[in-house]
Order: structure tokens, then C-alpha cells, then sequence
């Protein structure tokens, strides 16, 4: 008989070939990570995993959307427009934000 622990359905059996012949081994099984923004680590809003939803319907349609969140998607916008007006070097952006900065650019020209 296994032990209670094992009984539960967040462990899940791995069958294993052993020296000695096929053995059952226990593992736990991981649970599920939140979406979160690629810069800050922040959880996303409005991001669902569920399954038979259109992708369309699984995340924000707007620029960055099921990546970046809101905050930070429009610290991108405003530096990607303040590099193209001049009135700021591409050097002054923050390294995080500046693959994404960059990415805006080239889209625009």
C-alpha cells in the first residue's frame, strides 16, 4: 500500500526500470506559475490559461499585451517616443526597457 502522501492526485506515478524490474516511483507535480511581466516580474491582469479559449481571447489585445504589463508597456511607448522626437538618446533608456524601446523603433520606420 503506498503512503497517504502519495494517495493524493498532485503526485503522480512514474513507472521506472530498475535494476531489479519496473518500479513505481512518486513525484509531486509543480503547480502552476502566474503569467508575470517580463521586466518587473509583476503578475499580468487580464491573462487566462484556460484551455479552448482563441488566443485572442487569452490576453490584452494591445501592444505588449500577455507580456509586458500595462505600467511598464507605457514607460516603453513613452521612451520609444521621446528617442524618435530627439529630445532623448537611446542611450538614456533604461537597459531593460531598451530591446523593446528599439523593437518600437524599428516597427514605426
Amino acid at each position: 500500500m503506498t503512503f497517504p502522501k502519495n494517495r493524493s492526485t498532485s503526485v503522480r506515478k512514474v513507472h521506472v526500470r530498475t535494476p531489479k524490474g519496473n518500479a513505481v516511483h512518486y513525484k509531486r507535480r509543480e503547480k502552476g506559475k502566474c503569467h508575470s511581466c517580463a521586466i518587473t516580474g509583476s503578475r499580468l491582469q487580464g491573462v487566462s490559461s484556460k484551455r479552448g479559449t482563441a488566443k485572442s481571447a487569452r490576453r490584452p489585445n494591445r501592444r505588449f499585451g500577455g507580456n509586458l504589463s500595462s505600467a511598464t508597456s507605457s514607460r516603453v511607448i513613452k521612451y520609444a517616443s521621446r528617442v524618435r522626437e530627439g529630445s532623448m538618446k537611446l542611450d538614456d533608456v533604461d537597459v531593460r526597457l531598451l530591446s523593446h524601446v528599439k523593437g518600437l523603433l524599428e516597427r514605426k520606420s
